[in-house]
């Protein structure tokens, strides 16, 4: 705009007219498009996940802080830009482009160290020796894309098997209710009878009474032991802490023992410690507290608080994966005999292994496509901020295409020079973050013992996407070979249209 006369003032409004224009065409289309990937998005969670409690609505707030987000990114942008304009020399600005083209550190360390290689590449090098800064801070930016989209996937791939094997070690019996305040009063044998009804071989009952108040659930240690396998010994007026938690789930759990329990008034029961672990499935007819005392103290706590002793039955089965329509079918017969509404039923409801591991499934297949999703918008980006770079280079390079297309180089050569090219483009920001995932995935993933794993699944990710770029680099090289051509053919022509 310079070399044709035009002042600054007059460059500035035709470049930030042109800027308007581009960036509201811009957000128009991304929140179009935006708007059909949040649908489509929405429709894969209902319909393919099969995850009933979310809908896609239209959200005019989350339009509205895109467009602001971006007109402030655009804004800064544009200053920072029209600042350069307004404030170099106009000589500066002329002769930008050929004082970007001066070898950089890497390039001078190369031509040391390693001549020969140099000297058979110096053709490509002529490529990737430009725009020094610019390609520098978009390395920067697009290692960490990458390094972020690899630590996702790492704690992805570990975190879908630990949600799975948490819904099985927290649930050890396959389906458990609690005969309790006059609810769920039905025969077990009505029970056996319609799992049988619908596939489910039961190999196991257990029927353990236990005493619940406010806050704890009263265990009696005869029968804790008998059930469950367990060795304590505890004396009249002690109890044990029992807190049922997996502590390698990789969640916090709130540990606090109890010390001294004041039951039937004036009567206190003193703690002997505290046991971590496991004995029997959660339930809502539970209290959140779990105590284990002696027989005698359970028999008189269960004389004194009248209606209290209530009974949980503990059921194993043969093969719990088929058990869901079974424990569907008795799940209904309870509320039935108890004649209580969904709501009012919440609180008697019976648990299962099988439910706890198809909402821990729907859990991790929503984790997995929520990741996939982000991270391929990460990747997407990462490769938008590369190649976009490399179409603002387009005239630059088509004038070098022309140079060595006189220089007699043809096409075969020609495209690998813009593969070499390319390669230096794509590969690095994959293999550099790569390895910078390495560290924060392994501490992400250690709190459930999977810390090389996670690694181990970052390297793998790795690998896959550089086989991929390394894959596609020749089809694009030739595309962007194919486009310095005809654009050069294009801008020539129309100079001598201009000329004559």
């Amino acid at each position: 705009m310079f070399s044709l006369g035009m002042s600054r003032k007059e460059a500035f409004r035709n470049l930030l007219f042109e800027n308007v224009i581009i960036s509201v065409l811009a957000l128009a289309i991304a929140l179009a498009a935006g708007t059909v990937l949040s649908f489509l998005f929405f429709s894969v969670i209902i319909y393919a996940i099969d995850v009933h409690g979310v809908q896609w609505q239209f959200c005019p707030e989350a339009y509205k802080l895109t467009a602001v987000l971006y007109t402030v990114v655009v804004a800064v942008a544009f200053i920072l830009n029209a600042g350069r304009l307004m404030l170099d020399k106009i000589g500066t600005l002329l002769k930008a482009q050929y004082r970007a083209e001066k070898t950089g550190k890497i390039g001078t360390f190369l031509c040391r160290f390693a001549p020969n290689y140099m000297g058979f590449h110096l053709v490509e090098w002529s490529f990737v020796r430009r725009h020094k800064k610019e390609w520098g801070c978009r390395y920067v930016l697009a290692s960490l894309i990458i390094a972020v989209s690899v630590m996702l996937t790492g704690v992805c791939v570990t975190l879908y098997p630990a949600f799975l094997q948490d819904a099985k070690s927290y649930s050890p019996y396959d389906m458990v209710y609690s005969e309790i305040y006059g609810m769920n009063q039905v025969s077990v044998q009505d029970v056996l009878h319609i799992l049988e009804k619908n596939g489910v071989t039961v190999e196991q009952v257990i029927q353990l009474p236990y005493i619940r108040d406010d806050v704890f659930n009263y265990l009696p240690v005869t029968e804790i032991n008998r059930d469950f396998g367990c060795d304590y010994q505890i004396q009249e007026g002690e109890f044990l802490n029992l807190f049922q938690y997996n502590l390698e789930d990789g969640y916090e759990h709130n540990i606090q023992p109890v010390s001294t329990v004041t039951i039937s008034g004036d009567r206190k029961l003193q703690s002997v410690g505290t046991d971590v672990k496991i004995l029997f499935n959660q339930n809502p007819t539970f209290a959140d507290k779990t105590l284990i005392i002696n027989d005698s103290d359970f028999e008189k706590l269960s004389a004194d608080i009248t209606g209290s002793a209530v009974i949980a039955n503990l059921f194993q089965f043969q093969n719990w994966e088929d058990s869901y329509a079974g424990v569907c079918e008795v799940k209904e017969y309870l509320q039935e005999s108890n004649q209580l509404n969904e709501d009012e039923q919440t609180y008697y409801e019976l648990s299962s292994k099988v439910e706890k591991y198809q909402d821990a499934k729907k859990s991790g297949q929503f984790l997995l496509f929520l990741m996939a999703f982000v991270i391929g918008l990460m990747i997407m980006a990462e490769f938008l901020l590369i190649h976009s770079r490399i179409q603002a280079e387009k005239e630059e390079n088509s004038r070098v295409v022309c140079s060595l297309r006189m220089l007699g180089m043809i096409d075969k050569e020609m495209v690998k020079c813009l593969c070499y090219k390319n390669f230096l483009r794509f590969i690095p920001p994959s293999v550099v973050g790569t390895i910078l995932s390495f560290l924060p995935s392994y501490y992400l993933n250690e709190s459930y013992g999977m810390g090389t794993n996670g690694i181990l699944a970052g390297i793998v990710f790795g690998v896959i996407l550089t086989v991929g770029i390394f894959v596609v680099i020749r089809r694009y090289s030739e595309k962007e070979e194919k486009l310095y051509e005809s654009g050069f053919i294009i801008q020539g022509r129309g100079f001598f249209e201009r000329i004559f």
